[in-house]
């Protein structure tokens, strides 16, 4: 069962990890009487994602497909609900460090962790 996609393509792996969270976007300003102000444009998901290890392969599809466009689709498996919801959204930030397996004798990207909001 695939729990995570971008841009219509899966990894390999999925992910360890599926975060899911609410960011309000707000205007913020002072009154003449010195009142604060606040008003809520909107409310935007951010959904982060965390993998133990990734491949050479899913790396490079991810950070591919991270940097092909300012926005990407992602799909991705609620756990409020069965079915798969889909948001187009920008990737906020990504972090990993690279791992090398001296048994295979090949690079793995270790704790991959890459958070998006909602467009």
């Amino acid at each position: 069962m695939i729990f995570f996609k971008i841009n219509g393509k899966a990894l390999l792996k999925n992910p360890k990890d599926i975060e899911h969270g609410k960011i309000k976007l707000e205007n913020t300003d002072r009154a003449i009487d010195g009142t604060m102000v606040v008003d809520i444009i909107a409310v935007k998901n951010k959904i982060s994602f965390s993998w133990d290890y990734l491949t050479q392969a899913d790396m490079k599809t991810l950070t591919d497909e991270l940097s092909a466009n300012t926005f990407s689709q992602v799909s991705y498996r609620d756990v409020n609900s069965e079915s798969i919801t889909e948001i187009t959204a920008y990737a906020e930030d990504i972090t990993y460090k690279p791992h090398y397996d001296y048994r295979t004798s090949i690079i793995l990207w270790k704790d991959v962790k890459v958070s998006f909001t909602e467009k």
